[in-house]
């Protein structure tokens, strides 16, 4: 839990960590505030399941993510072992719970204090870059750039809290992408700088997509658990539950198998690429994990037919996830033994997600729609599992 004795000070100033290759765990204290996170995927998976726009959400998710990753990105860059780094992170937990606390309707009803939160969290964070440019000359212009953006989010943000719902929607949007995009102008500032570490940056994002994944499976559970509360379970439901199980691990087989085990390349402009596509395929797992739990709860009182909205997001949202996680591939870097083709794997997955996009225009059963879900992810399962153990069996 603590260095060893004499090795740090109590109180530590930032220091930017070239140790890119070396192994670097991921610390406890960072699980630690994952766990809000945790909450925050929930409420939002629930406000798409109670109706709220998938505009509405996609906007919330982009400004959750944002948070989390300028958090992830600054421990990346200046993690250290002092007392300091356990007050911050408290005070980010604080922040971010406030995220999960208003984040029902978090655009509508209760915009206010999730408005707030983020602004709060997002400060926190500026502040943590700022002390760093101040003891870290060559991250100063990179700092005081991250700086420039969260000002424009702010004044963005501040007057959004006085004008209209459809204004402060725009207003919002605008903010939340302001910040996203800041760290692509403040690119030329941060060549040069060490690179990102191989193995704990990626598992970070790991470690995010299991929280997405976990809200998925537990969404099954909970509405399998309503249906066996309000109805009796039929051997239909059980099927159609096992088939959304299967839906869930087919999405982390093909990360975990496909993306988590290779690091990006460096170089700033394709990790940030990498870092925007995450949140793409994230954003498309949380649509597919509600659509699921949706469907398990109408099937058990409209019927076996699908309806179509949440059909539609089902396979949509797949389509999306598969197409995006077959682009995170042409960012990861390539060993000379990597045993799935660069030309083959990507395209089997950009084939997959148009065909299962365009399923979505057929009505269907739900428990052909989940399986339309489930060959889509078999293909790719399978030529994974091709991939590695020929390799293994030539070995």
């Amino acid at each position: 839990m603590y260095p060893p004795p004499g090795s740090v000070r109590a109180w530590e100033r930032p220091v930017l960590r070239d140790d890119g290759d070396r192994h670097r765990p991921t610390g406890w204290i960072e699980l630690f505030f994952d766990l809000v996170f945790v909450v925050i995927v929930s409420v939002l998976a629930g406000n798409l399941e109670s109706g709220d726009s998938l505009l509405d959400f996609v906007l919330q998710f982009m400004a959750v993510f944002w948070a989390w990753n300028a958090f992830t990105y600054y421990t990346e860059r200046f993690e250290s072992h002092g007392l300091e780094n356990r007050l911050f992170t408290f005070v980010g937990i604080v922040a971010v719970a406030g995220l999960a606390i208003w984040g029902a309707h978090g655009l509508g009803e209760n915009y206010l204090g999730f408005a707030i939160s983020y602004l709060l969290a997002r400060l926190l964070n500026i502040g943590l870059w700022l002390r760093a440019g101040v003891h870290v000359p060559r991250f100063r212009h990179a700092a005081l750039g991250f700086a420039g953006g969260f000002v424009v989010a702010l004044a963005l943000l501040s007057a959004s809290f006085f004008v209209p719902q459809p204004i402060r929607l725009l207003l919002w949007a605008l903010a939340v992408l302001v910040e996203i995009l800041t760290p692509l102008a403040t690119g030329r500032f941060q060549h040069g700088l060490p690179p990102v570490s191989r193995d704990k940056f990626p598992e970070r994002f790991g470690l995010l997509t299991m929280i997405v994944l976990g809200e998925t499976v537990a969404g099954i559970i909970r509405s399998v658990a309503v249906v066996n509360e309000r109805h009796q379970l039929t051997a239909l439901t059980m099927v159609e539950a096992v088939l959304a199980l299967v839906i869930g691990f087919g999405l982390w087989w093909v990360y975990f198998d496909f993306v988590a085990r290779r690091p990006s390349r460096q170089g700033i402009e394709t990790i940030l690429g990498w870092v925007y596509l995450h949140l793409g395929m994230l954003v498309g797992i949380v649509a597919v994990g509600a659509a699921i739990s949706e469907a398990l709860l109408q099937a058990a009182t409209l019927g076996a037919m699908m309806d179509r909205e949440v059909e539609t997001l089902l396979l949509a949202g797949l389509g999306v996830t598969l197409a995006v996680i077959a682009l995170i591939e042409l960012t990861l870097e390539r060993a000379t033994d990597e045993p799935t083709n660069r030309v083959i794997s990507p395209l089997l997955k950009i084939g997959a997600a148009i065909v299962v996009a365009l399923a979505a225009l057929i009505p269907m059963s739900v428990v052909v729609a989940f399986c339309v879900a489930v060959v889509g992810l078999a293909i790719q399962a399978s030529y994974g599992a091709y991939s590695y153990y020929r390799r293994r069996t030539a070995a």
